[in-house]
Formats: C-alpha cells, sequence, structure tokens
C-alpha cells in the first residue's frame, strides 16, 4: 500500500487514489489476477501502470488502439517512464530494437496490439523477457458478445502459456455480465479478484428529444450552453464537417476533430478546444481516446450510436469533474430507420467481401504465399477507383475481414515518420564536414532526440520545416539524401489507412468466411441496436435503462426528459432539495439553472431566494454555496 502510493505521488503528483484505484493496484502488486471494471473517466490507466511500476520486471500492455497507446506512451514518458509501443507500421529494424531494449531492462512498459503478439519474432523475445505484469486493454474486445469483437484478442492467452506465473489485469469500461463472464475464460483467469465500479453518474442527466429540425435544435443548445465547454458527436466525417460549419456561420466558437484529419490539424483543435478558445468540439467517435477534460458540461449526440455500449461511453465524458453536466441525443424522425440501414449495410454478402480481399491483395501486389504479418498503406480513393468498389461496401468489408482474423484494419494509423542513425558520432561528424548542405538538419535531429543513435524517434516534419525555414518538399528532399548514403534508417510519415495481413494469402477458393459465425455477429448487432432503440424509446427513466443494461440497479434519476416528463420527483416541494444537492462546490445562478427543464426556472428562482432567507445558501462572488 505504502509502495503504490509513493509511485502515484512521485510519477502523478497525486497524494490519494480514487474509489476502488487502490485495491485495483495493491491486488496487482501481490501477484492476483484482476477484472476491473471503471466507466469511461474512472481512471483505468492509473489502475495498471502503478503495479506495472511497483512489480519486477516489464508491463506488457496489450491494446487495440494505435492512438490510445502512442498517447499512453507519451504521457508515460513526459513523466520520466521508460515507454514505448510495437505498433503496425513500424519496420522490421524499428520492432527489432524496440523488442531488444524490452528483453534487456531497457522499458518498463511495452505497449503492443494483440496481432503483434502472435508474431514468431514478438514470441521469442517475450520468453527471454523477465514480465512483471500482463494488462489486456479494452479487455470486451475478446468476447463475440461485445461490441467491439477482435478475433486476435483469443491468442492472448497464449502469453499466459509462455509466463504462467505473470499475473494478468484486464480492464474495461462496458462489459455486461455475458461479456465479463467470457473475458474470465478466454484469458484464463485464475481466481480473478473482480472490481467492479457503479456505472451510475450521479451528476450526469441522460436527456434523449425527438426533433423535426436537429439543427435548429443543436444550435438552440449550443446557444444555451454559450461558455461552457461541450463536445458533438457524429457518426461519420461527412456530418462532423456539416455540423461544424453549421456553427461557424452563427458565430459559435467550435473546432473538429475526426480521423481523417492530418495529425497537426487534430492536435491544433485537440489544444484549442483544451485551452477553450473553441469550446465546443465536433467529432466522430475517434475524439475521446486518452482524452482526460474535466469540465465538460454537456455532450450532444447529433446523431446516435448503434449500441448502448458507444453511447455510455461518449455521453460519460462528461462531468469528469463530479459537478452537474447534462448529455443530449437528437432524433429525427427517420434516424431509426437509418440505424438500421447503417447496421445492414455492415454486412454485405459474403461473395462481396471475398472480392474485396482479393482485390486488395492484387492492389498490393501480395501474391500467393506472401504478406503473412506485413503492413501496407493503402491509398483508398485509388483502390477503390481501380477496382469500380463502391466505397460503402469496401469499408465494412475490410472490418468483416478483420473481424474474421484475416487482417488489421487501422483507419487512424496517420503517424509520423520514425528514423534513427545508422553510424556513429564520428563518422557522422565527417559527413555534415562534407556535406553542409544537411547539416542543419542532422545536427536539429540529434538535438530534439538524443537516443536517435539507438532507437527509432518519432521527427515533427512540420515543426522541422519551420525551424529550417525549409519547404515541406526541401526537408524530404534532404531526408531521401541521408536515407541514400546510408546515414539513417526512416519509416516514412503516411496519413493513408493501414492494411496488416495477419497471414500469408492463399488461393482465392481457401478464403474462409464461416456464414455461421457471419450471421451470428450480424444478429449480435442487431440485438445491440434494438437495446439502442428501446433506450430511445422507452419511457423509462434513461438512467434506469443505461444502468440495467450493464447489469447493475439503480433509482430513477428524476433529471432525465422520461422522469421530468413523468414528474418523479421533480415537483415544486422538491426542488429545495434537489438544488441543495447540486452545490459541491460554489455554483453561479445560470449553472444551477441548467439543470432543470425551462419550465422550471422561475421556481427555481423562487427556491434559491428562499434558500437564502433560511440561510441554508449564502451567495458571494456570483455564486451560490452551502453555509458552513
Amino acid at each position: 500500500m505504502d509502495k503504490s502510493r509513493e509511485i502515484l505521488k512521485r510519477i502523478w503528483g497525486y497524494d490519494n487514489f480514487r474509489p476502488l484505484q487502490e485495491d485495483i493496484v495493491d491486488a496487482a502488486i501481490y501477484g492476483k489476477d484482476v477484472l476491473a471494471l471503471l466507466p469511461t473517466g474512472g481512471g483505468k490507466s492509473i489502475c495498471f501502470q502503478v503495479p506495472g511500476l511497483a512489480r519486477e520486471g516489464i508491463c506488457i500492455v496489450i491494446s487495440p488502439l494505435i492512438a490510445l497507446m502512442e498517447d499512453q506512451v507519451r504521457q508515460l514518458v513526459s513523466r520520466g517512464v521508460r515507454a514505448k509501443a510495437l505498433t503496425s507500421g513500424m519496420s522490421y529494424r524499428d520492432m527489432d530494437i524496440t523488442l531488444d531494449n524490452a528483453r534487456f531492462g531497457g522499458l518498463d512498459f511495452l505497449y503492443v496490439s494483440p496481432e503483434r503478439i502472435q508474431t514468431r519474432l514478438f514470441q521469442e523475445r517475450l520468453k527471454l523477457m523477465e514480465v512483471g505484469l500482463l494488462v489486456v486493454d479494452e479487455a470486451h474486445c475478446i468476447s463475440e458478445w461485445g461490441h467491439d469483437f477482435r478475433p486476435p484478442y483469443l491468442m492472448i492467452n497464449t502469453i499466459r502459456e509462455i509466463h504462467p506465473q505473470v499475473p494478468i489485469m484486464a480492464v474495461t469500461a462496458t462489459a455486461t455480465e455475458h461479456v465479463k463472464n467470457e473475458i474470465i475464460e478466454q484469458l484464463h483467469l485464475h481466481h480473478p479478484q473482480v472490481f467492479e465500479a457503479p456505472f451510475e453518474r450521479s451528476n450526469l442527466t441522460y436527456e434523449v428529444y425527438p426533433v423535426a429540425n436537429k439543427p435548429d435544435a443543436l444550435l438552440k443548445l449550443c446557444e444555451r450552453m454559450a461558455g461552457y465547454v461541450g463536445i458533438v458527436y457524429c457518426q461519420t466525417r461527412r456530418s462532423v464537417k456539416e455540423v461544424m460549419k453549421l456553427l461557424i456561420s452563427q458565430n459559435i466558437k467550435a473546432n473538429m476533430y475526426h480521423g481523417g484529419m492530418e495529425r497537426e490539424e487534430r492536435s491544433l483543435a485537440l489544444n484549442q478546444w483544451l485551452s477553450e478558445e473553441t469550446p465546443i468540439m465536433v467529432a466522430t467517435n475517434a475524439f475521446g481516446m486518452g482524452i482526460d477534460k474535466p469540465n465538460v458540461r454537456f455532450v450532444a449526440h447529433f446523431e446516435i450510436p448503434n449500441n448502448p455500449e458507444a453511447y455510455f461511453q461518449e455521453a460519460g465524458r462528461a462531468g469528469r469533474d463530479g459537478h452537474p453536466a447534462r448529455t443530449f441525443a437528437f432524433l429525427a424522425p427517420n434516424d431509426l430507420e437509418l440505424l438500421e440501414q447503417r447496421i445492414e449495410a455492415q454486412f454485405p454478402p459474403i461473395e462481396e467481401i471475398k472480392f474485396v480481399y482479393r482485390a486488395l491483395c492484387n492492389f498490393l501486389k501480395i501474391a500467393i504465399g506472401s504478406g503473412d504479418n506485413e503492413t501496407y498503406p493503402i491509398d483508398f480513393p485509388l483502390f477503390t477507383k481501380r477496382f469500380k468498389l463502391d466505397p460503402k461496401v469496401v469499408y465494412p468489408a475490410l472490418k468483416l475481414l478483420e473481424m474474421n482474423g484475416n487482417i488489421v484494419f487501422s483507419e487512424n494509423a496517420m503517424h509520423r515518420s520514425r528514423l534513427k542513425i545508422t553510424i556513429n558520432n564520428a563518422h557522422l561528424y565527417s559527413f555534415q564536414l562534407s556535406n553542409p548542405t544537411v547539416d542543419p538538419l542532422i545536427t536539429l535531429i540529434c538535438r530534439t532526440n538524443s537516443h536517435v543513435f539507438d532507437e527509432f524517434c518519432e521527427i515533427n516534419e512540420w515543426q522541422f520545416c519551420k525551424q529550417l525555414k525549409l519547404s515541406k518538399e526541401a526537408l524530404t528532399q534532404q531526408l531521401e539524401f541521408l536515407e541514400s548514403h546510408g546515414i539513417i534508417d526512416i519509416t516514412w510519415k503516411t496519413s493513408n489507412p493501414l492494411v496488416t495481413f495477419l497471414h500469408e494469402r492463399k488461393p482465392d477458393d481457401y478464403l474462409e468466411i464461416s456464414p455461421e459465425h457471419y450471421l451470428y455477429r450480424k444478429e449480435r448487432a442487431f440485438v445491440r441496436l434494438n437495446a439502442m432503440k428501446e433506450f430511445v424509446e422507452r419511457e423509462e427513466c434513461r438512467q434506469v435503462q443505461l444502468i440495467r443494461y450493464f447489469g447493475q440497479e439503480t433509482a430513477p434519476c428524476g433529471k432525465c426528459d422520461v422522469c421530468k416528463r413523468s414528474n418523479i420527483l421533480e415537483t415544486p416541494a422538491d426542488l429545495p432539495k434537489q438544488i441543495m444537492e447540486l452545490f459541491t462546490k460554489p455554483l453561479a445562478q445560470r449553472e444551477v439553472l441548467m439543470q432543470f427543464h425551462e419550465s422550471l426556472h422561475e421556481a427555481v428562482k423562487d427556491a434559491l431566494k428562499q434558500l437564502l432567507i433560511d440561510e441554508q445558501i449564502v451567495f458571494n462572488s456570483g455564486r451560490y454555496s452551502i453555509r458552513r
């Protein structure tokens, strides 16, 4: 216990753990298998990073999301912790160096995708590593009942065969009872200690509103929430762009974030949102991974997701500071019909899926018998044009090939160029003297990456161009010059999606897509869709429905749209009690009013006046608070 708190204070600067965190951490430190279910914003990473540092040996973290892996690695490195990620797009030499660092004690954390753990290179080096803890992040991906099934997760238990005594921690934000049982079974957890935080977020209000004009409803919401930080979620990049234009046209300060943007664009949008220069972010579900902004006061779903898991995670990004926050879902008359069409489109006929696979192999010039564990960037528009394919078919076909265990399709895998200097200092100095044109570039590379002689390091080409006063083309030419002279090894930046083949290409007749698995997954998708439809249509407290979906029980919230219509708890006589419960911190009148329906605003103002008269609250510096 003392050790875990010392690490928490030294690395993160926190004096105390959040509820459940310390129990989870100590169970892992003492070598127990653990299943931890913590809702979005519950501090899952702390739960495995602290014991990862406390236990002897390296901590291996398996995660399906490249962006999340890279974000956590950056955060750990910024705190002085030695961490690396093994991702698609890395060269063989880059992976080789990273695994050697892990093997010889040069890393505290190694993040790896579930696909990479199956490679011979990884498994041979793993046998030689001293592993202290194995972490399975987003553990629901192991279940075919889950909303994000990934077949490679089923192979994670091979690590247990190599290191049978190493404790496993499985963490996830959302899991039904069936999914929890499947995680324990598939990972071969030994008498696991199960920690499950209450899924209820009492400070959050879940609200669903049928509207005839969604753009108009969203504009009114943003005007009402002016000055507050919010997120507007859309299901497609096209919708993100359209909503962004709508808000900007009305002089609402907003920015957008989706997987198709350049990394620098996304980083700028994120920083402007974090600084509240543009307090509203319009985004796809690519926005949210690893982003921790406590004071998000509202989340709006311009388009609702296909399943309750996604909705719960996205809505849960509001109110992480524990103070009141609201979530809104807008429902147009034909939205549920469109949702059904969207699910149907996610399952093109099996023959079309096989045709996309053959076209992909031909496009990337992968011969039969080759391609095993190789990664390729794919120019999506050129691919669909050359083979006369409908993009609306290709994308779901690639996702189904991924679920079938044939490929990994990393749509948001954009990464910067990575390079390593391949000669020693003396030879490099001599080269600089004889090639003064590239001397400033070499000097900048060495100055910004102290380990560049030992390992591959990211370079920020945009920043390099700015500092060296070079055009993008001139910088590329200089890097190519260094590569051609054997000065650097480089893996070039790509903004294209990446495709990793998990097996060698087999003759066309040998590609198997089980009709039973295909139909089962389609059926499960519609089961989750029906649960989402029931959530928005059923006249029952939104919170009660959500919490019950995840196997827990709670009382009606009294605040959602259904409760308001049913007048549960919310009567003028109950207003003082409800208002008093809001004061976990001082609040302005406007912040109090936003927690109640507009029809009650005058009654709320009257109640505030009476609470002041009764000396139950005080008013200082423009804010109300409880009298101490």
